[in-house]
C-alpha cells in the first residue's frame, strides 16, 4: 500500500520506511492537517500530478519530497511547509513519475550509453540479459561520464554448447545439473542481479507454413530445475527465453520466474480468421490457453517484447495481409493473459541496432493489448523493478524507496506518447537533466 504520509521525524524514521505513520487512502477525505515542515536540505519536485507507479489514484498538485538518495514524503502540496532554503524543482504542471525501468536491454554496459540514451530520456534503469562475462563489471559503474541510469544485469545466458544465442560470449555453457548450479553461483558472485536461461528449439517463428528446421539444442530439466533451485537460494529471479509454447511446461515445471517474448502457439492453435480486427487478437486452442491459465496461477510474469517481435515478423511479410497476421500472432497470447490475470512487465529488447531511448512503441503495444495506461506506466516502473530484482527499493514513489524520479510535460494517462518528453530527470536523489 502506498505511504500517503508527511512524516519524516528523524533521518531515522525514514530508513525504517516511516513505520511509525499511520497511511490513509487518498480517496478517503482526512482531517486538516497542519502543514509540516521540509528539512532545508531536502529536494522538492512539486507543481505536477504525482503518478506514483503502484497503480493509486494520481495526486493533482502533488510534491515529492527526497532527502539524500531517497523519497521522504509524497502528498498535496498544501500538506507540506517548505523552508526558504529548500531546493525545489518546478514540475510546471506536468506529471511527477518513477524512473522508467526498461527490463530487457542488449549491450548496455557503457555508462556513457547509460547516460545519453536511456538516462537523458526518463529510464533510469535498464536490465541487461545477456552480458558477456568480461563487460559484467562495467554495469556498476554508474558515474563514469556522469550520472548514468541503473545498470542491471543477468551476465551470459546459461544454456547447453551450441544453444541459444550461439554466440560463445554470451553464453555460459552447462552439461550437467552440477554445472548448471555451480554457474548461478559464479554469476551471482560476479554481481549478476537476475539468472537467464533460454529454452528455443528453433529460431525462426513466423505466422505462415515454413520448411522444417534444424533444431537447437537446449537444457534439459534437471538442469533447468538445478538452475532455478540455485537463483532461488541465492535470492535471485530465474527469466526465461521462450519463443514458443512447445517448450513452456518445461519450464514452468522448473519454476522459473518470468517468461522473456511471447511464447507463441503453435499455427494450428491459433484462428486466424476469426480474430477482432479492431484488436487484431485470435481465437487461441484450450490447450494453449491451458498453459497461460498456468503461467497466472504460478504469478509468472511475462516481459512481452513485443515491439520487438512485431517488427521483426513484420520484416519478413511482403504484404499487408502478412503483416496484420504478425500482429495478431504476438498480440492475441498477450491479450488473452491478460484477460486471465496475468503481469506484464515493460522491456523492449532494445540493443545496440535498435536503441529505443523511452519505449513508448512498446508501451503503446501494451495498450493495445488491453492494458489501462495507468496499467501501462506500472509496467514500466513497479512490475519492472520487480523482475530485475529490485522490486523492494525502486519502481515506485513511496518512502523508504530511492529517489528515481522523472517529470513529464503533459499526461501520459490520456495521452502516453507525452512520455517522450521528460523535463526533469533525477537519480539517487541528484538532478540529472532538466529543460529551462
Amino acid at each position: 500500500m502506498r505511504k500517503d504520509v508527511i512524516c519524516w521525524a528523524t533521518e531515522l524514521c525514514l530508513l525504517a520506511v516511516l513505520t511509525t505513520c499511520a497511511p490513509y487512502p487518498i480517496s478517503v477525505s482526512a482531517p486538516t492537517r497542519t502543514p509540516q515542515p521540509v528539512p532545508a536540505d531536502a529536494l522538492v519536485i512539486q507543481n505536477g500530478t504525482v503518478i506514483d507507479g503502484t497503480g493509486a489514484t494520481p495526486i493533482p498538485d502533488g510534491s515529492v519530497v527526497i532527502l539524500k538518495n531517497k523519497i521522504a514524503a509524497v502528498g498535496p502540496a498544501k500538506d507540506f511547509l517548505l523552508a526558504p532554503e529548500t531546493k525545489v524543482v518546478d514540475a510546471r504542471g506536468g506529471t511527477i513519475l518513477p524512473g522508467i525501468i526498461n527490463s530487457h536491454v542488449h549491450e548496455a554496459g557503457s555508462a556513457l550509453v547509460r547516460r545519453f540514451y536511456f538516462l537523458q530520456r526518463g529510464v533510469t534503469a535498464v536490465c541487461d540479459l545477456g552480458a558477456p562475462l568480461t563487460s559484467m563489471p562495467q554495469y556498476k559503474n554508474h558515474d563514469a561520464y556522469g550520472l548514468a541510469a541503473r545498470g542491471f544485469l543477468s551476465g551470459p545466458i546459461i544454456n547447453v554448447p551450441l544453444g541459444y544465442p550461439g554466440t560463445e560470449e554470451f553464453l555460459y555453457t552447462v552439461a550437467s545439473p552440477a554445472e548448471a548450479r555451480h554457474a548461478v553461483t559464479d554469476l551471482v558472485n560476479r554481481g549478476a542481479d537476475v539468472i537467464k536461461i533460454a529454452l528455443e528449439p528453433w529460431n525462426w517463428k513466423l505466422p505462415w507454413p515454413m520448411p522444417e528446421r534444424e533444431a537447437i539444442p537446449n537444457l534439459d530439466p534437471a538442469e533447468i530445475k538445478a538452475i532455478v533451485e540455485q537463483a532461488h537460494a541465492h535470492g535471485k529471479l530465474v527469466r526465461a527465453h521462450i519463443g514458443t509454447a512447445q517448450v513452456l511446461d518445461i519450464a514452468l515445471d522448473s519454476g522459473i520466474d518470468v517468461v522473456e517474448h511471447v511464447p507463441l502457439p503453435n499455427l494450428e492453435d491459433i484462428d486466424f480468421q476469426a480474430g477482432s480486427s479492431s484488436r487484431d487478437y485470435a481465437p487461441l486452442a484450450p490447450a494453449y490457453e491451458a498453459q497461460l491459465a498456468r503461467m497466472v496461477k504460478q504469478r509468472v510474469v511475462m516481459v512481452p517484447t513485443l515491439d520487438k517481435i512485431i517488427t521483426w515478423c513484420e520484416g519478413y511479410a511482403v504484404t499487408d495481409a502478412r503483416k496484420k497476421l504478425c500482429r495478431k500472432y504476438a498480440l492475441s497470447p498477450v491479450i488473452r493473459f491478460l484477460q486471465l490475470g496475468g503481469s506484464v512487465a515493460l522491456g523492449d529488447d532494445s540493443g545496440f541496432m535498435t536503441r529505443t531511448w523511452m519505449p513508448v512503441r512498446e508501451m503503446q503495444w501494451l495498450g493495445t493489448a488491453g492494458l489501462t495506461p495507468m496499467q501501462v506506466l506500472q509496467a514500466g516502473t513497479q512490475r519492472a523493478a520487480q523482475v530485475c530484482g529490485h522490486g523492494d527499493t525502486l519502481g515506485t514513489l513511496e518512502p523508504g524507496k530511492l529517489a528515481d524520479v522523472i517529470v513529464v510535460s503533459g499526461n501520459p494517462l490520456t495521452d502516453i506518447e507525452v512520455m517522450n518528453h521528460v523535463t526533469v530527470v533525477v537519480i539517487d536523489g541528484q538532478i540529472a537533466f532538466t529543460t529551462k
